[in-house]
């Protein structure tokens, strides 16, 4: 199965007070290498190295980027991706880019805000919970 892991699950695992940080923590420090593939966009790292100054040093920072790397497929943001978005119906374009990117790569997204998310994409979308609940079955 491929994952796309929208940006507010992964600054729930990094970020300390973050409303789901448990569930979403269990997702990204399983090792469920052989029964799942992990994307994120090349815009949640912007996001990300962005909120997280405030809460991390720059070698923290960088140290978790390379985690992503090493770990998860990296989705490029492109000019075409922003058009798409641009004319989506997704009330919200951060979450309209996240939508293209991961139409073109995954089977399900796992997102805190399926609002923005389900009715948008043909993808199935998922909380954290409602994806821990599926793969343990």
């Amino acid at each position: 199965m491929r994952v796309f892991l929208d940006t507010n699950v992964i600054m729930d695992t990094l970020i300390p007070g973050r409303p789901s940080s448990d569930i979403s923590s269990l997702i990204v420090s399983s090792d469920l290498s052989d029964q799942i593939s992990i994307s994120i966009s090349a815009l949640s790292v912007t996001d990300i190295v962005y909120a997280c100054r405030k809460h991390f040093t720059k070698a923290d920072i960088l140290s978790r980027v390379d985690f992503f790397q090493r770990k998860w497929r990296i989705l490029d943001l492109s000019a075409f991706s922003i058009y798409r978005a641009l004319n989506s119906k997704c009330p919200d374009f951060e979450d309209a880019l996240q939508i293209d990117m991961a139409e073109g790569d995954c089977d399900v997204i796992v997102t805190n805000n399926v609002k923005h998310f389900r009715g948008y994409t043909a993808l199935e979308v998922v909380t954290p919970q409602e994806f821990l609940e599926k793969i343990s079955r």
